[in-house]
C-alpha cells in the first residue's frame, strides 16, 4: 500500500489503504527517523504501500478453523501488487518533509470511520464491521528518537486519528515504519465478504 505524492508547496497529502475481510461459516530493523537538511520550498512526500496510484489491499481470511472451537486473531496478508517489506507481510508507511529553518509541525492522521461493509451478494446483508477490530504492530521503530514515529496501535474509527505529531526546528525529517495488521476476530459476524478503506493524510501546516 504505497504511493508517492510530491506537493511543491506543502498542504496535505492523502492516501488510501483498502481492507478485505472474508469470514467463514461459523531482517534486521533499520532506523526509521532520518534527519535531513532544511530547504525551500517546503515540501511533503508521502507513500503508503505501492509507489503509484494503486490502492493496496490487506486481506484477512477468517476460516472455520479461526472460529471453532475458539476464536483466534487473524493476521492480514497484503494483496498482490503490494511491495515486499521487511519484516514480510506488512505495509510500509513513509512520510518525508523538507522544512525551512523555522519550527515546523508534521502530522500523520488516519480516517477509519467508514468501517468494513458487506459486499452485496456475499451473504452478510447490511452488516458493517467497525475498523476498531483491526490493530497493527509497528516495526523498525527508532531507538534514537523513541516514541516519535508510528507506534503500535489500532484503528479508533475516528475521522482524524493522529499517528504522528512532531515539531521540528532546523531540520527536515523522514519517517518510515512497516505495519503488520491483525483482525481481532472476537465477535462472530455473518459469513461473507467485507470491504473497507482507510485514508492516511499527512500535513505540515
Amino acid at each position: 500500500m504505497s504511493r508517492g505524492f510530491h506537493p511543491r508547496h506543502l498542504a496535505w497529502s492523502r492516501f488510501v489503504l483498502g481492507f478485505v475481510l472474508v469470514l467463514g461459516v461459523a531482517p534486521q530493523a533499520w532506523a526509521l527517523i532520518t534527519l535531513l537538511p532544511t530547504g525551500s520550498p517546503r515540501q511533503l512526500i508521502m507513500r503508503v504501500g505501492s509507489a503509484d496510484t494503486t490502492v493496496n489491499k490487506v486481506v484477512f481470511d477468517v476460516l472455520n478453523t479461526n472460529v471453532s472451537p475458539s476464536p483466534a486473531p487473524v493476521v492480514g496478508v497484503p494483496g498482490s501488487g503490494a511491495p515486499a517489506t521487511s519484516p514480510a507481510g506488512g505495509v510500509e508507511v513513509m512520510l518525508q518533509t523538507r522544512n525551512s529553518a523555522s519550527a515546523t509541525t508534521m502530522f500523520l492522521n488516519v480516517n477509519s470511520s467508514a468501517g468494513l461493509s458487506c459486499i452485496g451478494g456475499s451473504g452478510c446483508g447490511t452488516t458493517v464491521i467497525p475498523f476498531n477490530t483491526i490493530s497493527w504492530v509497528s516495526h523498525n521503530l527508532d531507538t534514537t528518537y523513541p516514541g516519535l514515529d508510528i507506534q503500535s496501535g489500532r484503528f479508533s474509527g475516528a475521522t482524524a486519528q493522529q499517528l504522528i505529531g512532531v515539531r521540528a526546528t532546523g531540520v527536515s525529517v523522514r519517517f518510515s515504519n512497516v505495519l503488520i495488521f491483525t483482525y481481532d476476530n472476537a465477535t462472530l459476524y455473518p459469513a461473507g465478504q467485507y470491504l473497507g478503506r482507510v485514508t492516511y493524510t499527512g500535513s505540515m501546516p
